[in-house]
């Protein structure tokens, strides 16, 4: 009886960890990417980059063009942040405007105004197998694009 009660149990636990998929189709620099995954709203907003706050790190070298990371975590909500540092200080650099120098990005494809995104705009529930896609941003590209105006001109 014991035995089956551990075995549906192991069983009922397993179930429970899923498989996240994190796609990033357009690396442009090779460098170290930094994957942090939270799992709480008051972490991912913290600004806080203690790994110690993270449901999940990943620190790894990547080339450009296509990266693939699959990942196993328990179901919840979750929120993603992306850096590619390209200079192996371990921070993201940033211009004379404060917009980022190196690619970043954050799940669900969202930015922030005044920096990083809010949990509640990059957070996904994960209740079963997910692959999700970030597509990477960098200042060359955000030079005209309408969150760039915005800042410049402090406009909501």
């Amino acid at each position: 009886m014991k035995f089956l009660i551990l075995f549906l149990a192991s069983i009922f636990s397993f179930s429970q960890i899923h498989k996240l998929e994190i796609e990033i189709p357009n690396v442009d620099d090779e460098g170290i990417i930094y994957i942090a995954i939270y799992d709480n709203a008051k972490d991912f907003d913290s600004g806080n980059n203690s790994p110690d706050i993270m449901a999940l790190n990943i620190i790894e070298p990547i080339n450009v063009g296509l990266y693939n990371k699959t990942v196993d975590l328990k179901k919840g909500t979750y929120g993603v942040k992306v850096l590619i540092d390209t200079n192996g200080n371990a921070d993201i650099d940033l211009n004379f405007f404060g917009l980022p120098k190196e690619q970043f990005g954050f799940s669900n494809n969202v930015l922030g105004l005044f920096g990083a995104p809010k949990f509640d705009k990059a957070s996904f529930k994960l209740n079963e197998n997910k692959k999700i896609i970030i597509k990477l941003r960098w200042w060359k590209k955000l030079f005209i694009s309408y969150y760039f105006l915005c800042w410049l001109f402090r406009v909501v």
